[in-house]
């Protein structure tokens, strides 16, 4: 049984903004950039993978099994070697299919052991990916674009990540810190939450400043982090389809 993936620690939870995929880092022969490769791409993915599963209709007992069988395949192996940008299909597509192909076989096979034995093979919190499901089950989207809902936020939270690591240490980190939770927003808050008044006050800047700021400067570095982080994860996606992840994620929301 191959050992447990842990979840990244926060220094190497972001992506580096390199022409590599993620899936090359994955694949290269340092075993650090392929350990911290393989721990980014199960964080991104895990609940995109849970949720597809309960989508189709397992229990929440039967989608962890099999999500965690689906990393086995990912890690021990090296499923994603499969992958061929060149044909033109999309990632997560590809990706979906790959996860319902294990679920037949493993109905085919139901008699015999599990090959996750039981045991955890990619540490996540059950209740967290669960949450993650309900919520983007509750859109009453279709399948694909449920899946597509649940990636983007795990892009949008490193996005966050990226932006927060970004602004640490400059007179505008906490400003950043509280106004991440407005960006995907069309229009600031009405009350009760705080006025941008009030936010600026507190930040020791003017109303007229802070808007600049969120508008032309967070909001501008948000969404090309986003498709940078969306490029680096998803080999072969296009400007279009990052567009349209976008969209999904404003939206719907961070969930």
């Amino acid at each position: 049984m191959p050992s447990t993936v842990p979840s990244p620690p926060a220094s190497d939870r972001l992506f580096p903004l390199t022409s590599q995929t993620l899936l090359e880092n994955i694949q290269v022969a340092d075993p650090k950039t392929r350990e911290i490769s393989l721990a980014q791409f199960c964080s991104l993915y895990y609940p995109a993978i849970y949720g597809f599963g309960r989508k189709l209709g397992l229990t929440v007992e039967d989608a962890q099994d099999r999500t965690q069988d689906f990393f086995v395949e990912v890690v021990r192996d090296g499923l994603l070697k499969r992958f061929d940008a060149a044909r033109g299909t999309r990632f997560s597509s590809w990706l979906m299919k790959c996860f319902k192909n294990l679920e037949l076989n493993h109905r085919a096979a139901s008699a015999t052991m599990k090959r996750g034995g039981g045991r955890t093979f990619v540490e996540f919190d059950a209740d967290c990916v669960e949450h993650s499901y309900q919520s983007a089950h509750g859109t009453n989207l279709p399948m694909e674009p449920a899946f597509d809902l649940m990636l983007a936020r795990g892009l949008w939270e490193m996005t966050c990540d990226q932006l927060r690591a970004k602004h640490a240490g400059t007179a505008n980190a906490a400003l950043v810190s509280e106004l991440l939770p407005h960006l995907l927003a069309d229009r600031w808050p009405a009350a009760p939450a705080p006025s941008q008044e009030d936010v600026a006050v507190r930040h020791g800047t003017t109303a007229v400043r802070l808007k600049a700021f969120f508008n032309r400067t967070l909001k501008t570095q948000a969404r090309r982090i986003f498709g940078e982080t969306a490029a680096h994860a998803n080999p072969g996606i296009s400007e279009h389809e990052t567009a349209d992840l976008w969209a999904l994620l404003c939206l719907y929301g961070e969930g």
